[in-house]
C-alpha cells in the first residue's frame, strides 16, 4: 500500500480530533421573550413607571394661564404646539398637599392621552424610558401608601427593589381627578 494516502487519513483523523475537542455548544434555542416599554419617573419619594403607550409625550414645565374656580392641584392651562392641555400638579391631587421646599428644574410635565382625556401632570423628575420583561410583572409592591394603590396594578424588578406601574388610564377614568371644580 502507498504511504500517501494512509497518511493522508492519519491527517483527517488528527484533524478530526482536533476539530471536535474544540466544538463548542450550540447555543439552546430559547423561547423569545416579550418586552414591556415604560417611562420612569419620580414622585415624592417614589419611582414609578408608566406604560409607553399612556404617554404621548414628556416636556420641560410650561408657562401656564390660571383657571379660576378650580381645585388647588389644576395648575392651569398652557399652550403645547398650538393645543391647550389643563396642566395638574400630581403629588397635590393624590396627597391632598402641596411640596414644600424650592421649585427643582428636574420636575417635568408628562403629558398623556388616556381615552381622550388630554393632560398634563406635573411629576418630580422623568428617569427615562425602561425595559422590562413581561414575565417578570407581578403584583403591586409591598409597602404601597394609599394614595398610590388605586393606580398602580403591577410592578416590574428594578434593582433591589419593584418599582410600580403607574397605571394613567385608571386616573383619566377616576371621578375624582375629572372632579376639577370648586
Amino acid at each position: 500500500m502507498d504511504p500517501a494516502p494512509a497518511r493522508a487519513f492519519d491527517l483527517l483523523q488528527d484533524l478530526d480530533r482536533l476539530a471536535r475537542g474544540r466544538r463548542r455548544v450550540l447555543p439552546v434555542h430559547e423561547e423569545p421573550r416579550e418586552e414591556w416599554l415604560g417611562v420612569g419617573f419620580r414622585l415624592g419619594s417614589h419611582t414609578l413607571v408608566a406604560a409607553m403607550d399612556q404617554v404621548a409625550e414628556v416636556v420641560g414645565v410650561p408657562a401656564m394661564a390660571r383657571i379660576p374656580g378650580v381645585k388647588p392641584w389644576v395648575l392651569g392651562l398652557a399652550n403645547l404646539r398650538g393645543r391647550l392641555i389643563p396642566v395638574m400638579d400630581l403629588y397635590r391631587f393624590l396627597y391632598g398637599i402641596e411640596r414644600r421646599g424650592p421649585e427643582t428644574t428636574a420636575r417635568r410635565v408628562i403629558v398623556i392621552d388616556a381615552d381622550g382625556l388630554v393632560s398634563g401632570l406635573v411629576v418630580d423628575g422623568v428617569v427615562g424610558m425602561r425595559h422590562f420583561w413581561l414575565d417578570e410583572r407581578a403584583g403591586a409592591p409591598s409597602g404601597l401608601d394609599e394614595s398610590l394603590a388605586p393606580y398602580v396594578r403591577c410592578s416590574f424588578p428594578m434593582g433591589q427593589e419593584r418599582v410600580g406601574v403607574f397605571d394613567f388610564g385608571r386616573l383619566a377614568q377616576s371621578e375624582a381627578f375629572k372632579d376639577v371644580a370648586l
